[in-house]
């Protein structure tokens, strides 16, 4: 990825596609903030297949993703697999507006795989982390998008 675009012009392009996906899908506002995820926290990672060779994860407080879901679901009352299921179906969204805003700025097609859900950090054990940006909510909840990309590169 880092062929086609400087490291800041790909961070920005992350940045705005994360901040109007999550306001529009989920009614989050995120800021960048300096705060890493704490307690309860889970991770949603899809890598990139065709195209480019480099995978994204979502690491955040698990009270991010709880609301997140309440509002896609319009329901107060969720439970831990509707949040698994409605933050893949975020992740699924906001990849796809990624690899959508990479076409226009590259013309290089790509493709990601099925997003996975942890309850946990999760760290890709064959990628190295090539940048992180940290995120603060409105409801002061911490978020860390990381772009990985493969060991040695």
């Amino acid at each position: 990825m880092d062929t086609a675009m400087t490291k800041e012009m790909l961070k920005a392009l992350f940045d705005e596609t994360i901040c109007d996906v999550t306001k529009k899908a989920a009614g989050i506002s995120l800021h960048q903030g300096s705060g890493k995820p704490v307690g309860d926290s889970c991770t949603v990672y899809a890598s990139f297949e065709r195209g480019f060779h480099t995978s994204v994860s979502f690491f955040a407080e698990e009270a991010l993703f709880k609301r997140l879901t309440q509002y896609m679901m319009q329901a107060e009352k969720v439970t831990p697999k509707d949040v698994e299921d409605f933050t893949i179906e975020y992740f699924n969204m906001l990849c796809g507006h990624i690899a959508s805003r990479m076409f226009q700025k590259t013309k290089v097609a790509s493709r990601f795989g099925i997003p996975v859900f942890y309850r946990s950090r999760y760290i890709p054990g064959n990628q190295g982390e090539d940048f992180v940006i940290n995120y603060t909510s409105d409801d002061n909840e911490n978020a860390q998008f990381i772009h990985h990309i493969p060991k040695g590169r």
